[in-house]
């Protein structure tokens, strides 16, 4: 029976591979899904494996509209592996898993009914915009609400239907902006309009997704928790959508809850915003509860899209990414004119042309139009290979058009604030490190990166993040879904140095720090940050010492409402000393509940010196590290009893030293191994003998180890190299 049961399988891992799947009786479906993952695990042969595989990515994204087709795409994307995943970008299979889901949950000819329209209606019933909030405060659960108000995703889809990437999943938050769109009929004219809703992230760290989310949008939801009331993250990311001209409307979420604070927040978010507190709108994300208000207030107070239909086809690309199976998808808020399928494309950044050979609206899952039209967001596919051709905020024009138009001003590049080395955990993954590397940052085009190689830890990379949450999800990306260990070394932040012959240069390390004999710089800057604290009232002074503790400039501080309960600090701070504990203690000191902000403001001077380490007065350029000097002393005694104790005794006694600019500021002692000569004295003659024998014998010993210290070198195991980078 065993053996007849395995034939089966076989048989029917063949009949799936080889696409007769598509004929078998509609009960055999779930036996072929199954079968098909058995044939493409490692237990079955090498080349069924593969083939299944191939089968497996390919029906988990074909577009067939039969319903034992959605059937077994259904369980074929519900059931792809780690090692098809991999071979597909995470925002592609984001895409596929969604399409399946979505194909499966509800009519296909319902959905194309619904794409028909949405392709018809006109500019002036089209409305762009986007959900801003802090982190936490309900943006993913109410965008899932929205979606099913609209018809747009099932009841019973899954919850956070717009974060599909792993780490999102895992840690609760959004990482990437995502774009769906969305067709309601209002209840005050009975017209169609089409919404298109970009869901941002609400941590500090991605304020990138969101500044350029805005650019493609003319309103903004600006959401606040009814229990926790305005944060730090939601003044900042309401001054970008106010920067960026567009129609805020304020709305309370979590209004279901018994605790809720409707009134104190309302009163908050007007003094905030200017809105009047009557006009801000409650919603619940874990009900539905205002959905439908909200909705109708966005018809209304959001303004369409400026733009003519007449002029020749001009959009922003806002956010873009690869597809395995398809290419470049750029994503782009389409301003003037029309663009066909199959027409060709000039993009501003690289110069170069590329065919449209498709193009269409994410509803939720990339749904093909004839045309794309002005006032529209939707997507374009090319059949480039490198993300690196395009760039965020660059125009996209129909080819000839370029020559006569006006460009977009564009984007502010991202600003890298935190930079890190990453490196391969074992030494010979440093070639899948790369191709994880080169993958990742497809999808990522916020990270800086360049090769670096390590004397200690290998060849890997040198990247800047835009803070340390950035640069832990990141990491984590690239173990959970490409599959590699990697080591990120201790942060450090750009500094700029004005050499003396007046050329200005930022180093990132302590390695390129100049060291005698080479010349000292002439003056050294760090970069320096405003932020933005909200607390209760009873906690500022702590919070003030601690800010004073780092090296802080207080700026203002502010009521937040009428009784003064809360209030928000702004402090001017060195990035350097944000990027360690601060935040850690800042939670610790207010029990959780402050909130922390911060942007770039600039450079001041400082007093920066390079501290090297030398091991039995041997320079070991790898542990070398910065520090004020005024804290030197101290930063490089810490140092050196951390690595006391990592380091393993030896046969012979080793110094450490923090050396300054030639000068010792800082010392450590590791203790030799040491045989007891006495002892072994009393165990052959029974006695210890003379005192002056003793003598002799401990001073030849000592003799011993002098000399061997001279021809021995300090072996620093790798383990300890891996501590101090971390610390």
């Amino acid at each position: 029976r065993i053996g007849r049961a395995r034939s089966n399988f076989q048989r029917t891992a063949r009949a799936v591979v080889s696409g007769q799947a598509m004929h078998l009786p509609a009960r055999a479906l779930s036996h072929a899904s199954a079968a098909l993952k058995t044939a493409a695990s490692s237990a079955a042969g090498p080349s069924l494996r593969t083939a299944a595989q191939a089968r497996l990515c390919s029906l988990a994204g074909s577009a067939g509209s039969g319903g034992r087709h959605r059937g077994l795409r259904r369980h074929a994307a519900s059931q792809l592996l780690p090692a098809q995943a991999s071979a597909m970008s995470p925002v592609a299979l984001l895409h596929t898993q969604r399409r399946a889901f979505a194909s499966s949950s509800s009519s296909s000819s319902t959905k194309s009914v619904a794409v028909a329209e949405a392709a018809s209606v006109p500019r002036e019933r089209n409305r762009n915009f986007s959900i801003i909030a802090h982190v936490d405060h309900g943006k993913s659960t109410l965008c899932d609400r929205l979606l099913q108000a609209c018809q747009v995703i099932p009841e019973n889809s899954p919850d956070q239907f717009l974060d599909g990437l792993e780490v999102e999943r895992q840690r609760g938050i959004t990482v990437k902006a995502q774009t769906c769109s969305m067709l309601v009929r209002s209840e005050r004219d009975g017209q169609q309009y089409l919404l298109n809703l970009i869901d941002t992230p609400g941590h500090v760290d991605f304020s990138y997704e969101v500044s350029r989310s805005l650019h493609a949008c003319q309103g903004a939801v600006l959401l606040c928790d009814a229990v926790q009331g305005i944060q730090a993250q939601t003044v900042s990311t309401f001054h970008q959508a106010f920067h960026a001209d567009l129609e805020v409307l304020c709305a309370l979420s979590k209004v279901d809850l018994g605790h809720a604070q409707k009134d104190e927040v309302k009163s908050q978010l007007s003094g905030l915003t200017g809105v009047p507190a009557g006009e801000v709108l409650e919603v619940s994300g874990k009900t539905g509860e205002g959905v439908r208000s909200l909705l109708e207030a966005i018809i209304e107070r959001v303004p369409p899209p400026s733009g003519s239909s007449e002029a020749s086809f001009k959009a922003l690309l806002f956010d873009a990414y690869y597809d395995g199976r398809r290419g470049m998808v750029l994503l782009v808020a389409v301003q003037d004119g029309e663009l066909k399928k199959g027409s060709k494309i000039f993009c501003s950044y690289s110069g170069r042309s590329h065919v449209a050979m498709d193009i269409g609206i994410l509803y939720p899952d990339l749904r093909s139009f004839e045309y794309l039209r002005s006032g529209q967001i939707g997507f374009i596919v090319v059949g480039a290979r490198d993300i690196r051709n395009f760039r965020v905020g660059e125009t996209v024009w129909v080819e000839g058009a370029e020559k006569t138009g006006t460009p977009f001003p564009g984007f502010r590049p991202a600003q890298p604030m935190v930079y890190a080395g990453i490196y391969p955990e074992a030494v010979g993954d440093g070639e899948r490190l790369e191709s994880a590397m080169q993958r990742l940052l497809l999808t990522d085009a916020s990270v800086e990166s360049r090769r670096d190689i390590s004397p200690v830890l290998g060849a890997g990379f040198r990247c800047g993040f835009l803070g340390l949450l950035h640069l832990d999800v990141f990491r984590q990306r690239l173990r959970s879904e490409q599959g590699v260990d990697v080591l990120a070394t201790s942060p450090t932040v750009p500094y700029k140095l004005t050499m003396s012959s007046g050329k200005e240069v930022v180093i990132e390390h302590a390695g390129d720090f100049p060291s005698p004999p080479a010349m000292p710089p002439k003056m050294v800057q760090e970069p320096l940050v405003q932020a933005t604290l909200v607390l209760p009232r009873d906690l500022t002074p702590a919070v003030q010492l601690l800010c004073i503790e780092r090296r802080g400039e207080e700026l203002s501080t502010e009521p937040l409402d009428n009784a003064g309960e809360r209030i928000m600090m702004k402090w001017r701070l060195p990035l350097a000393e944000v990027i360690t504990d601060f935040f850690d203690r800042l939670q610790a000191i207010s029990h959780g509940f402050a909130s922390f902000d911060y942007e770039p403001c600039g450079y001041q001077e400082v007093d920066l010196v390079k501290v090297n380490v030398k091991l039995n007065g041997e320079l070991v350029d790898a542990l070398s590290f910065f520090s004020l000097r005024d804290r030197s002393s101290d930063v490089a005694r810490r140092y050196l009893e951390k690595l006391a104790e990592l380091i393993p005794a030896q046969q012979f006694d080793i110094g450490l030293q923090g050396v300054v600019g030639g000068k010792v500021v800082a010392k450590a002692r590791i203790k030799p191994l040491r045989k007891d000569v006495v002892a072994q004295k009393i165990l052959s003659h029974g006695h210890s003998g003379d005192p002056t024998r003793k003598a002799k014998l401990l001073e030849r010993q000592k003799e011993g180890k002098r000399k061997l210290r001279e021809i021995a070198k300090v072996q620093v195991p790798p383990e300890a190299f891996i501590a101090m980078v971390k610390i």
